[in-house]
This record gives C-alpha cells, structure tokens and sequence, in this order.
C-alpha cells in the first residue's frame, strides 16, 4: 500500500478538477505498478468548501480518507495529522495544487524499487528547463534556501524544500517532526542526512498553479526557515540533540 497525503487550505478550485487531472492519472499508475493506493486529504482549515468538494469525490472511491482540522494550523501539521492516519509501508506527500505533477509519481516509485533509498526526492533542478513556469521572485528565493541548506548540510542534494517525496514509512516514524508550516519538508530531509539515510532525487519539472491563489506567507516561512537552518547547524556542528 502507497498513501499519498495532501494537505488542503481553500483549494476548491484544484479538488473539482481532481477526477480528470489527479485520479485518472494514479489509477493508471496503479495498474502499471500493480500497487494499491490510498489518499489521504488533511483540510487545514479552509474557509471556502474544499471539504465538501473532497466528500463528493470520496462518495464514488473507497480509497479516500478525509481529515479536517477545524482551525489552520500550517502544512506541517496537516503532513503530520496524515502520517498519523496513514496505513501505507511508503508515504507520498504531494501539494493539493499538482504543481508537481501527478505523472512524476511513477518516477518516484520506479526509482524507489530501483534503488530501495529511504527517501526519493522530487528535484526540479537536477536538469535544465523543469522550472520554466516558476516566477523570478520564486525561483529566487527556492535557489537562496536551497543554497543554504546544501553548504550547511554538505550534501550534494540539489533541492531540500520541495513536498513531491516517497518516504519508506519506517524511517518517518522513527524521527519526531516538530516543523508546523511548509519548512517540514527541509527538516524532514535534513534529519534523513543527518542520520545518513540514503536519499535519491530524481528530476521533476515544477509547474505554475493553474487554479486558485497561493497561500504561502513568503515573511513567515523566510523566518521559519531561518530558525531550521538554525537547528541544523546546533545538531550538525555543536552536536546538540535533534529527535
């Protein structure tokens, strides 16, 4: 079994579209894999119906699990309320606007029998022309984190922020994850190295948001970043305790 997670924030304007752009293409995944998949969609909050849109799709499909988290409480905590409820041996987290493709799930899978890495990472920056649709300020401010996390960590691993990850479903459940917004995928990753897991990317191109609007506060997660690189550098270099 492969549970993908989606934390969900006032993304009606994806969900309706999901039959056509997200189901269709993980069935037929399915059936060259020969996996099974559940999805796991965790509501952070939403003020708009994203979770009403989710129920009618799940009145069709039984492999749909819907979890709501009356207030928003950030992307970190919606990933961490869908681990908990996840029954998969691997783990796929994905953003609910498929700015990374639902197709490139297959490539996650293929590279993870492939290879039997804890984690296999989606990279837009492991060839030309997969970030195309990003704008500058975007794209600036993915290659500064980025940067950072790479000199500090001493990894070659070109793309540390990204949520488009497989996860062997043991190697999460061994770490404590504190991050409660988008940096959780940075300190996901950088516990992985840290602890010498073996991490693998592979190269996934990053698309535009074709619906709705953007909900990253770019203030808040620069900060909330900051204090991650933070925590690195205490566990890596004065080796004080990280769980």
């Amino acid at each position: 079994m492969i549970s993908i997670i989606f934390p969900l924030y006032n993304e009606r304007d994806n969900v309706i579209h999901y039959q056509t752009d997200l189901f269709l293409i993980i069935d037929d995944i399915a059936k060259k894999t020969g996996d099974r998949f559940e999805y796991i969609f965790v509501d952070d909050g939403s003020r708009d119906d994203t979770v009403e849109q989710v129920r009618a799709l799940a009145r069709s499909r039984s492999d749909i699990k819907i979890l709501v988290h009356q207030k928003n409480s950030g992307m970190g905590t919606a990933i961490k309320t869908g681990l908990a409820s996840s029954i998969g041996e691997l783990i796929i987290t994905m953003d609910a606007d498929l700015t990374f493709r639902p197709v490139d799930v297959l490539k996650l899978i293929e590279k993870y029998r492939e290879t039997n890495a804890d984690c296999i990472s989606g990279s837009p920056y492991l060839e030309k022309g997969l970030m195309e649709e990003v704008t500058p300020f975007r794209l600036l401010m993915s290659r500064s984190v980025n940067f950072l996390y790479r000199e500090l960590l001493r990894s070659r691993i070109t793309c540390v922020s990204p949520i488009f990850r497989l996860y062997r479903r043991s190697v999460l459940m061994e770490m404590t994850i504190s991050s409660r917004n988008f940096e959780i995928n940075a300190e996901i990753i950088s516990k992985l190295l840290i602890r010498g897991k073996t991490v693998v990317e592979v190269p996934v191109p990053l698309l535009k948001r074709k619906y709705g609007t953007s909900n990253i506060n770019f203030k808040k997660e620069i900060k909330n970043y900051l204090l991650l690189l933070y925590r690195i550098f205490k566990t890596k270099y004065l080796h004080s305790e990280w769980k």
